[in-house]
């Protein structure tokens, strides 16, 4: 028996943490008070930023298969094969294999563009839901459904709102994908409404035997916002005329979408409207997630030893969802916006670190790499700046703290002034020197470089020692950034922090 074959059973053990009880949910567990006192993902952000600085993670997580030996020559290749397999699902290059929480818009979008390619029927519908739901998955699931039953007998033209900003952009767009370019390049054309013109021509002298197009337009809304509307009316017009068959689906995440079409665009369009919704619960939340981290199962031509690999990595999985810490990192993004793409991009980090060491993916990798999504982005920044522009930063925020909005740089280097003179008179001053104010004022043009310093709206001319200026940092960012420096004087922190010296 191989070593894969021997661990299998090991693998296959119960998590120690799993409940006696199976069926107790899944929320009970993340909710549990003992979780609450050593997860950052479910207390307050001041206490997640003193849970992050501890290195030592709860002795009570579930633990993972141990890894398999790096002595199986063939075991490399099946991480990397593991690897690339999720890294395309979260990445959205391959679509999922599961969409049974879109099954009802699936089935109607599906039965809509069918009657298109195959009888030749023009339509019209519009995709409204939530960002992430899966409107971009849907329409190229169905897609991919059509290719396999009737391969390349209809034509896809595929329009972004975000990229095609005016009806000209469009047009060469729809001319570049339907590979009419040789015959728009014979032709001169004085105006867009000429070109415009004979594209129409183009696809209204077909018949219904014509090869059918499907125009899949994203961002919807934002063609509404195009010059009178011309792409969708014509678009629209051809649909409702029955010419050559053509089915224009719209994607947006505006409800009031209807609302920002003009009157005669919207007599042509047929109202069809697939609403498409986020997960409702946290167990459809999580199960979703589960099959983009799942391996497909083998088949018989696989391996016995890739089989076993398969098996041992859909175990952990298992023992994965049943932990409470990688529960709790799923359960806030599920509470902020059930977004599977913000789950997909905490996944990256764990999924890329598979290697034949650690071919599983564990509960600490996710907790890892949700603090550092966590992460804020100035605080950060922060760590990079002298300490005489982390002194000036702090001086900023006790002006704030004074409910004083606007300073110029005199005011801060009076405040950082009197600061270091309460330092040396208490004795705290240690390692520390006052700065003469041309270095200063160096070092505040510096932060106004990061953007951290702005100036106001209304600017007077007067020296720039006195322009007014205001902070782009909240109380709560300096006292964090104060606290996460490097070799930080005890008497800044103190003073940073609000603890007087």
């Amino acid at each position: 028996m191989t070593v894969l074959g021997k661990r299998k059973a090991e693998d296959a053990s119960p998590p120690r943490l799993a409940s006696d009880d199976q069926s107790e949910d899944l929320e009970t567990v993340v909710h549990d008070f003992t979780i609450l006192e050593t997860n950052p993902f479910l207390v307050s952000d001041s206490e997640s930023d003193r849970a992050s600085g501890v290195a030592d993670q709860p002795e009570n997580v579930v633990s993972t298969p141990p890894p398999v030996t790096e002595h199986d020559s063939s075991l490399a290749t099946y991480v990397q094969e593991a690897k690339n397999s999720i890294l395309d699902r979260i990445s959205e290059r391959s679509l999922p294999t599961d969409l049974s929480n879109l099954s009802e818009q699936y089935d109607k979008l599906l039965h809509l563009l069918e009657q298109t390619v195959k009888v030749g029927e023009s339509n019209s519908c519009l995709l409204i839901g939530n960002r992430g739901s899966g409107k971009s998955v849907l329409v190229r699931k169905v897609i991919q459904s059509l290719r396999k039953e009737h391969k390349d007998n209809f034509l896809t033209v595929e329009l972004n709102g975000l990229i095609q900003t005016d009806d000209r952009s469009a047009l060469r767009e729809i001319t570049r994908q339907l590979t009419r370019e040789s015959q728009m390049d014979d032709r001169s054309f004085t105006s867009f409404a000429e070109s415009l013109a004979f594209l129409l021509s183009l696809l209204k002298s077909g018949s219904k035997s014509t090869t059918p197009v499907i125009f899949i337009l994203d961002e919807f809304d934002l063609f509404a916002q195009h010059t009178k509307q011309a792409l969708l009316y014509n678009l629209f017009d051809i649909a409702q005329s029955s010419q050559n068959p053509i089915a224009v689906v719209g994607l947006t995440c505006r409800m009031d979408t209807m609302e920002l079409l003009e009157k005669r665009v919207k007599s042509r369009f047929s109202h069809r409207q697939i609403y498409l919704y986020p997960p409702s619960t946290f167990g459809d939340f999580s199960s979703a997630t589960k099959s983009v981290l799942s391996l497909p199962m083998p088949d018989s031509t696989t391996d016995e030893n890739h089989t076993t690999y398969i098996h041992n990595f859909n175990e952990a999985l298992e023992a994965l969802f049943q932990d409470p810490l990688f529960l709790a990192v799923i359960r806030r993004i599920f509470d902020l916006t059930k977004d599977l793409r913000m789950v997909f991009k905490i996944c990256f980090q764990p999924v890329s670190s598979l290697s034949a060491q650690k071919p599983f993916l564990t509960a600490t990798q996710f907790y890892d790499s949700g603090i550092m999504q966590r992460a804020d982005s100035k605080t950060e920044l922060l760590k990079g700046v002298s300490l005489l522009e982390l002194i000036l930063i702090v001086s900023m925020g006790k002006l704030l703290d004074r409910e004083t909005a606007t300073f110029n740089f005199q005011m801060v280097y009076d405040e950082y002034k009197d600061f270091m003179n309460m330092t040396q008179a208490s004795g705290h001053s240690f390692g520390m020197k006052l700065y003469k104010r041309a270095v200063a004022l160096k070092a505040f043009e510096h932060l106004q470089s990061f953007e951290l310093v702005c100036p106001v709206e209304s600017v007077a001319k007067c020296p720039k020692e006195y322009r007014m200026m205001k902070i782009m940092l909240e109380h709560s960012q300096i006292s964090n950034a104060v606290a996460k420096y490097r070799d930080c004087p005890t008497a800044v922190k103190k003073w940073g922090i609000g603890n007087p010296l």
